[in-house]
Formats: C-alpha cells, structure tokens, sequence
C-alpha cells in the first residue's frame, strides 16, 4: 500500500506545507528524545556513582524538566495542530468535491456514491492526514537519528536494533496486504448501503403507496448486516496487527536489554551509554508501532482517496472556455441540436428561435425532453451535435457561470437555502423587483416570515415553488426559465401565478408546463413532442 496517493499532494494546496510542518516538529521531537536520554542518564550516573547531592545535580534535573516540557509542548502542538489543519484542508475538499459531482454530466456518478465520498470518505481522510501522515514523519526520522546515535555510543546495540527494526514494518507490510482488500470490500459494502438507504428514502412515499415498505426493511437490513460483517473482519485484523506488532517491539527491546545487561556486567559497555541507549529503545520502536496502530487510518482513507480522486477526474457536463459572458442579451437560436445524458437521443435535431422579449411556452407529453431543452438553455448540458446562438455568438463560447448570472431559473425540484426565507429568496445582486414585491405578486407573501428547513422542511411543495419562482423573478435578469411554475398549486394560485408570469414586461420568458392557461397566454407555443417531429404550433 502506497503511505500517499500522488494526487494528494497535487489538488491538496496545503498539504506540501502540513507535511513540511510534521516533519520539522517530528525532527525536533526526536533530537528532545535523545536529548532526554541522556540527561537521564547523566543524572542516574552522578547520583548513584560519583555520590553527587541534589545540588550538584539541579542544572541538570532542570534540563531534564525542560526538554520533558518542550517535548510535551511539541507534542500537543503537533496533535492539535494536524487535527485543526486536516479539519480545514478535508472541508476544502469536500467542496471541491461536491462542486464537480453537481458540474458532472448527470448519471454519471450515482447520489448514493456521491454522499458516501463526501461523508464518510472525507471523514476517512481526515483521519489518515490528521493521525497517519504525521506519524508517517515521526516514524521516518526518529528511529534514524536514534540508531545514528546509538551506534556511535554502542554499535552492538546498534546492530541488534537494526536487525530487529524492520521486522514491524515487516509485519505490518503481510498484515496490511489483506487489510487493503478487506477495507475496501467494507468501503463498497458502505456505498452499497448507503446508496440504497438513500434511494429508499426518495422513493419511500411510492413504496408505501404499494405496499412494499416490508420487503425494502428486509433488504435494507440484509446491506446493513453485510456491512457489519465486514467491519468486524476489518477490526479483528487490526487488534490480531495490534497484538503481532506489540509482540516485535517487545522482543526487540528484550534483546538490546539482554546484550546491554552482559556487557554492563563484564565491563564492556559504559553505564553511562548503557543507560541511554536502554532508555532509547522503547522511543525508536515507538514511532512504528504507533504507524502501525494507525495503519487501518490509512487504509480507510486512502480507499476513500481514490474515490474522491475519481470524483475529481470527472468532466464537467459543460466545457468553461475564458470568454466572459455575452456583451448583450439577444435572439437565441437552436439549429439542429441534438441531445442525450448516458442513453439514446432525449432531443434530436431541434431548430428553434426565442427573440428577446417574448413569452415561449414548451409543451408536451412528460419525458419529451422539455427540462432538457432548459437544460440546455441553462448551461447545465452540452449540446451533442448543432449549435446554440445568442446574439448571433455561439452559446458555448462564453463561461457558463457568467452566463448564468443572466438567467432566473426556476427547477423542476426547486430548493431554498435553511434559513429565514426572506434570506433564502434574496439575490446577491439587487433586481428591479425586489424578492417582498415578487412574492406578494405571486400570493406568497405571508410566508416571508417563516423559516426553511434542510430540504425544505417547514413548507409545502406549492408553497417551496412560488417562493422559488420568487427568487428568480427578483433577480436581475433578462432571461427566465421556468420548469413547471404551477405544479402543484390548486387552480386559483397556479392562475395568479401564470397571470403574474405573463403580465412581467421586458422578460424573455421560456416556461415548460403542462397548464393550458400560461400556455395560451404565451407569443408562441413549441410541442417539444411534435417539434423532434419538425411541427411547430
């Protein structure tokens, strides 16, 4: 197992200097170690002797306090430390993350995953940089410098902790072998659960409706009992690792000890080094013991790595060339456009012409692919074959970001931030129509007061809607499209909402619906259904 994936150093900004960092610490850390030993040493010698008093030996006992205190001090500046930066550098990621799953081309990584990788994959890596990594630093430089200076001191000593050093790495390299493969069937066991879990939830008001509730709780319970089985191979190696390794570091210790003690007894070795180099030994074990205890960390998080890795690699649904945004707004024009996600044609070979200005309403059976053509309009798909215009300039020139900012968009599932919902409909850029104008055209405005929840908890769908489509007639835009505005909506609110729709002037509005009424009242009406045809209504 590679101790570090190369991608994490290259998309992880601040991990080159979170290592830089573990590693200066660690090397001070070990110099305190030896330093320790042999003002102990020293201390031992003059007082037991050369029958020094207390306070000949004082200066001494005060060194030995103070580099016990710095060492404790670079201790806790080091756990607190890689605790505190693994928090940042994980939370940035996750951003990162989430941030390219929703730029993805849809389908082509499942919401189950997805939550799974952004959830307990970065809590896993999290610890692996906050534990492993800095351990990984203290294990490649403590025993060196330890083994440099016993060798110098003692070079018996020297040479069976050499010959026994290796024998914990040794162990943990078999043991992690089939630790690696166990950890990752424990990691597609918990995507597999929590995936299913998740599209159980979404679809838990249809399973009830068919009476198959009982039958999802069965299965639910077989993928959780699955996972639990292969948690708990995954902890009975690590305490079987845990048992092996402490065993090597034992033995280890005992045989420097054995050879320190005859030697000691024949004369040949000095207490004085004896002593130190007896004191040494348990700190140069120490460091791969505890690498080895945080082994099953990096496995974890390194599983999860290469899923956040692949998550990363993922190409945008749309390309972002520099261009800014268009200098005008102006006529859109679809020649040809063919479209699909992952399966057949949704659209193909649409020609259409929106002119600034006007109100266009996309009609049509369900699944025609009118969410798709707003898609499109939107900058959330690429066109797979024809071309897109606005002002005569080819829509995929322009950064779709900035090309969004000239867009109200209202989704077929809208979402609000949690919070105060007069916050969660305000646009960062003030508009003609403020967000308390809009919703009060829209017979919302009583709920201005009241607080969205996660997923928006605390409101109706019909409620969710209007507020949505509040927040996009606020904004700043020349251009509005709306996915469904009155779905939902009993008769007397998806009329006002459509009159309210109809009557905005100065708008290029492009609405997909099924409601009779905002579609006669629209300058032109597309059958999306007969339009892959070549008819026009």
């Amino acid at each position: 197992m590679r101790a570090l994936d190369a991608w994490l150093p290259r998309d992880v900004p601040r991990l080159r200097g979170f290592l830089a960092t573990a590693g200066a610490l660690a090397a001070c850390s070990a110099a305190l170690t030896i330093a320790q030993a042999v003002l102990f040493a020293d201390i031992v010698v003059a007082g037991f002797l050369e029958s020094r008093d207390v306070h000949d030996v004082m200066p001494a006992l005060l060194c030995l306090a103070g580099v016990g205190a710095a060492r404790a001090a670079i201790c806790w500046i080091a756990e607190t430390g890689a605790r505190t930066a693994a928090s940042r550098m994980t939370r940035a990621l996750r951003e990162r993350v989430l941030e390219r799953v929703a730029l993805a081309r849809r389908g082509s990584v499942s919401s189950g995953e997805a939550v799974t990788a952004t959830t307990d994959g970065v809590e896993a890596l999290e610890g692996y940089v906050a534990r492993f990594l800095p351990q990984l630093m203290t294990a490649a430089l403590a025993p060196p410098a330890i083994l440099a200076w016993a060798a110098f001191h003692d070079l018996p000593s020297a040479l069976v902790m050499t010959v026994t050093l290796p024998l914990i790495p040794l162990f943990g390299a078999l043991i992690g072998r089939s630790t690696q493969a166990r950890t990752r069937e424990r990691w597609r066991a918990l995507a597999r659960m929590s995936g299913h879990f998740l599209d159980v939830v979404n679809g838990l008001t249809t399973l009830r409706a068919h009476r198959r509730g009982r039958a999802q709780a069965t299965t639910i319970a077989a993928t959780t009992d699955r996972y639990r089985a292969e948690t708990m191979r995954v902890l009975r190696v690590a305490f079987l690792s845990a048992f092996v390794l402490e065993l090597a570091a034992t033995l280890g210790t005992a045989l420097v000890a054995v050879g320190i003690g005859i030697r000691l007894t024949t004369g040949g070795l000095g207490l004085r080094a004896g002593l130190a180099i007896l004191v040494l030994t348990p700190e140069l074990y120490g460091p791969l013991r505890a690498l080895a205890a945080e082994f099953h960390a990096a496995a974890d998080g390194l599983t999860a790595s290469r899923r956040l890795s692949a998550l990363l690699a993922l190409p945008p649904a749309v390309s972002t060339p520099a261009h800014p945004r268009p200098a005008a707004f102006g006529t859109l024009r679809l020649k040809d456009v063919s479209a699909r996600y992952d399966g057949p044609p949704v659209l193909s070979g649409i020609s259409l012409e929106i002119r600034p200005g006007e109100r266009t309403a996309l009609v049509g059976d369900s699944g025609a692919g009118k969410s798709t053509l707003l898609a499109l309009l939107m900058r959330f798909l690429e066109p797979s074959s024809g071309l897109i215009t606005v002002a005569g300039s080819d829509l995929a020139a322009f950064d779709p970001a900035q090309w969004r900012r000239l867009v109200g968009w209202l989704p077929q599932r809208p979402r609000l931030r949690p919070g105060p919902v007069l916050e969660a409909i305000t646009p960062a850029e003030p508009g003609a129509l403020s967000p308390a104008a809009a919703a009060e055209l829209l017979g919302a405005g009583p709920l201005l007061d009241r607080t969205v929840g996660e997923a928006g908890a605390g409101l109706s769908s019909g409620e969710l809607r209007r507020l949505a489509l509040a927040r996009a007639l606020a904004r700043p835009a020349p251009l509005l499209l709306l996915d469904e505005p009155t779905a939902h909506l009993d008769a007397d609110t998806a009329r006002r909402v459509s009159d309210t729709i109809l009557a905005l002037p100065g708008r290029t509005i492009v609405v997909a619906t099924h409601d009779a009424r905002l579609a006669s009242g629209a300058d032109q009406v597309i059958d999306v259904t007969g339009l892959r045809a070549g008819i026009l209504t």
